[in-house]
């Protein structure tokens, strides 16, 4: 079809929608409200998803190696949703023979009482166990590793909504993983200063015995030549002792 012959027949057609319009005022405008209608219902709704996932806490319970990287391993519950977690109790399933035999340090598997709250992204980290045992290796003869257990964790929402979560935990996620247990740079420079600060010290005090004394030498002595001075501010001198 020739371009011009193409112009004229869609100028035609949109004269034909407009002309359409025009005719029809009171449909047009039915559908227009039911269109702006349905926008502010779907509107209403997303915003109804956004407030519920706001208010909406998840707490989960996870193992992490002790920070210190002293062979340690810390259990977590830690609350990654959006919403305040209240009255979090945690329950810990799993073979409390297993637990004794692989000597896990957490005193009690099921909470004595309600945490009060886990704010959103916070958490609460306690001593689990220590790495090698958890892995049953120690004594004449080594042990399977701590067999895998589940954490349930219930807490309710800012509405007092009851939830709940179960976490599947596995000692073995660790397994040949190495460098777990590497000391952070930042425990390094603190050890560091701490042995720098009780050197200084002692250089100090070593230091006062010298600090009173005023060289005396000239030109012409083989020996350098000095006499006790004032002593420094806050010690008695030589004569008032």
């Amino acid at each position: 079809m020739p371009m011009i012959e193409l112009v004229e027949a869609t100028g035609a057609g949109l004269l034909t929608f407009v002309d359409w319009v025009v005719s029809n005022p009171t449909l047009i405008s039915a559908l227009a409200t039911v269109a702006i209608a349905w926008l502010t219902w779907e509107l209403a709704r997303e915003n109804r998803k956004l407030r519920k996932v706001g208010l909406e806490p998840q707490v989960v319970a996870y193992l992490v190696p002790h920070p210190d990287g002293n062979g340690a391993v810390n259990i977590v519950f830690a609350n990654i949703g959006l919403g305040l977690a209240k009255d979090v109790v945690f329950n810990i399933l799993g073979d409390e023979e297993d637990f004794k035999a692989h000597q896990v340090l957490l005193k009690t598997l099921r909470g004595a009482a309600p945490i009060n709250v886990i704010p959103s992204g916070e958490k609460i980290v306690a001593l689990f166990g220590v790495g090698f045992e958890l892995f049953g290796n120690f004594g004449e003869t080594p042990i399977e590793p701590l067999k895998p257990f589940a954490v349930k964790m219930e807490f309710s929402d800012i509405n007092g909504k009851r939830r709940s979560t179960l976490s599947d935990i596995d000692i073995r996620q660790f397994s040949g993983l190495t460098g777990l247990t590497n000391r952070p740079a930042l425990r390094e420079i603190e050890d560091a200063l701490k042995s720098m600060d009780k050197r200084f010290d002692i250089i100090a005090r070593a230091a006062k015995k010298f600090v009173n004394h005023v060289e005396t030498s000239s030109m012409e002595d083989q020996i350098r030549q000095f006499r006790k001075g004032n002593a420094p501010s806050g010690e008695p001198s030589e004569t008032a002792k």
